[in-house]
């Protein structure tokens, strides 16, 4: 008797996993044609450069994909072209890039098929925790079904993410993840390993297949596109960033800004090294996601820092020289190819009453007229052995309000006498 009673409890226990596993292979049967795999081709070798997934999203045979999948034949279309491969088949076929949405990483191909099947989007509200069902290809191993649970949208006011506990995997961007009835909640996107994936939430979609052009769009056209999307963007994530006055923070003697969006990351930190002649208080805020343009260029972004630096056993001139070394170290690196060379100034500024030494430096995108990156250093000189060090980040953004921004940062910053 208690031989059988633990039978039937081993039997009770396997239960739900028959009953998952049932359930992503009915779902895999069911909505397998409606994938596809696409291949970036570069044309002087015939050999595939890129590899990722797609889904139809109509009748007459439009895939969705990501956008950074399909980047080249924006960036180099001279060099690349499309194919893809449907689920069950083994010739590629051509496809031509329809349309994009380089902020929320989507793009449109034209398969030339007819009457394909193809999946739904899901228009009404999912609640967290609801099963979810990511379809793709894999490291080019094969259509792949992974479950997930939907955990809601990420706490990011620029960058909308859907949160899927789930193991996505390379080659698996530009697939759909769908719930039981086959509706797309969402597409594949990222992850950032240890079950966290990352989709792009399907109403963007639904936008993007909304209207498709009747016509393929021109190498030129397709760039005047991205460019107009993301300078709608920066005008967006600017009115965003001021709609409220930067929130403060006290480090040390200043008062700095704090977050200013929510759903910034920000860390703080503090030495505690007897070998140093000083102590340094730190506290650092970036925004969670990137737009991503190309291999050598991403955007969007935002980060920055400050330093409370305090020594109390050397004189003046020694602290001055280890401030120059924090003052001078806060550049960052671009590709030729995307970006112009950094061009700076250096003032004294009397920041509303506090003293400072800042540096100005601006660089343009080649092939994005008016877009720009800035990088603002600032250190305080109004104290002999104490001093405030900040550094800000900007991509993407178009001169007016980049600089609007960085002279806003700025002026958030004051001393406290102690």
């Amino acid at each position: 008797m208690a031989c059988m009673y633990r039978v039937l409890c081993l039997l009770f226990l396997l239960l739900p996993a028959a009953q998952a596993l049932a359930n992503s292979q009915s779902v895999y049967n069911t909505y397998k044609n409606r994938l596809v795999q696409i291949r970036i081709i570069d044309t002087e070798s015939n050999a595939k450069s890129t590899l990722g997934s797609g889904f139809f999203v109509t009748a007459d045979g439009l895939i969705v994909t990501n956008y950074h999948v399909v980047s080249r034949l924006v960036q180099r279309p001279e060099q690349y072209r499309a194919e893809f491969i449907i689920s069950d088949g083994k010739d590629p076929l051509p496809a031509q890039l329809l349309a994009i949405d380089v902020v929320h990483d989507l793009a449109l191909l034209r398969s030339g098929l007819r009457d394909t099947p193809y999946l739904r989007i899901r228009r009404g509200k999912v609640r967290k925790g609801t099963r979810l069902y990511s379809l793709g290809n894999p490291h080019d191993l094969g259509m792949t079904i992974v479950e997930g649970t939907y955990n809601g949208l990420i706490d990011d006011s620029l960058h909308r993410r859907i949160h899927l506990t789930g193991s996505l995997n390379p080659g698996m961007s530009g697939g759909p993840s769908i719930d039981e009835a086959g509706e797309v909640v969402g597409v594949n996107v990222a992850t950032a390993g240890n079950q966290i994936g990352f989709l792009v939430p399907a109403e963007y979609v639904a936008q993007l297949i909304e209207a498709p052009p009747a016509e393929l769009p021109s190498a030129q056209q397709l760039l005047a596109r991205l460019s107009e999307q993301l300078l709608a963007n920066q005008a967006e994530v600017t009115a965003t960033l001021t709609a409220n006055p930067i929130p403060a923070k006290q480090l040390g003697t200043y008062m700095v800004p704090d977050s200013l969006v929510p759903g910034l990351n920000c860390w703080g930190d503090s030495s505690n090294d007897d070998d140093l002649l000083y102590t340094e208080t730190s506290y650092t805020c970036s925004s969670k996601h990137s737009i991503y343009i190309s291999d050598s260029l991403v955007t969007g972004t935002i980060r920055y820092g400050h330093y409370y630096v305090s020594a109390s056993d050397i004189g003046s001139t020694h602290f001055y020289a280890i401030m120059q070394q924090y003052f001078t170290n806060s550049g960052e690196r671009g590709h030729r190819e995307a970006v112009t060379p950094w061009e700076c100034e250096t003032r004294f500024v009397d920041n509303n009453g506090l003293p400072m030494k800042a540096a100005l430096c601006l660089r343009a995108y080649h092939r994005i007229p008016g877009l720009y990156d800035l990088v603002l250093s600032a250190v305080s000189l109004n104290q002999e052995t104490t001093a405030l060090q900040t550094d800000l980040y900007l991509h993407g953004f178009d001169y007016d309000n980049i600089t609007m921004l960085a002279r806003r940062y700025l002026e958030a910053i004051t001393w406290k006498k102690p």
